[in-house]
């Protein structure tokens, strides 16, 4: 047999440490890739989420601005027409 192939490799503690470290670096670059990524999508749909609650708010004044004119224009057409308007139902 070759005298190579028949060469024993010790693994020392150091080498061990060595590994570890790199290893736990690379696990700690990846969840921070991760973190990042999803740090990212949450502000998306956050800014998604703001948008649509900001458009609900403004559809919501303007129904309510628009209803209360539509009383007074109910309340004129009463009192300059005689003709009173109700909803059917």
């Amino acid at each position: 047999m070759n005298e190579e192939t028949n060469k024993n490799e010790y693994v020392t503690r150091k080498d061990l440490e060595e590994q570890t470290q790199i290893l736990l670096s690379a696990l700690d670059n990846r969840l921070n890739q991760m973190e990042d990524r999803l740090r990212t999508d949450i502000n998306n749909v956050q800014a998604l989420i703001d948008g649509y609650v900001k458009a609900q708010e403004d559809f919501k004044q303007e129904f309510t601005i628009m209803r209360e004119e539509f009383k007074q224009m109910k309340q004129i057409i009463k009192e300059k027409l005689g003709i009173e308007i109700k909803a059917i139902g």
